[in-house]
């Protein structure tokens, strides 16, 4: 699988932030690869609330350092669920995020 796809992953200090003021944090580009959400996955988390769109897949589980947001193509997505493969790598279940920026 090619990992010829750029995710930015975000982080945010929400704790660094005042009242009416948008969150800090910060942006870092890591490659990956694109799949879509499997049919049994996408039946399961709907029924807990969640909608997954994608999967992204990194090479190294060391590269995700716990962000909960990432964009790709300008489209900003919430991370709902990680999974460290058998070869290192991480998948990250994502749905599309309802706060843009």
């Amino acid at each position: 699988m090619t990992k010829s796809n750029i995710l930015t992953l975000i982080s945010e200090s929400p704790a660094a932030r005042g009242v009416n003021e948008p969150a800090t944090g910060t942006e870092r580009d890591v490659f990956c690869a694109v799949r879509s959400v499997g049919m049994r996955e996408s039946y399961e988390a709907l029924s807990h609330g969640f909608t997954p769109e994608l999967v992204f897949i990194l090479a190294q589980d060391f590269e995700y350092q716990g962000e909960k947001r990432c964009s790709c193509d300008g489209v900003y997505y919430d991370i709902i669920r990680t999974y460290v493969t058998e070869a290192d790598g991480i998948e990250l279940t994502v749905q599309r995020s309802t706060k843009q920026g």
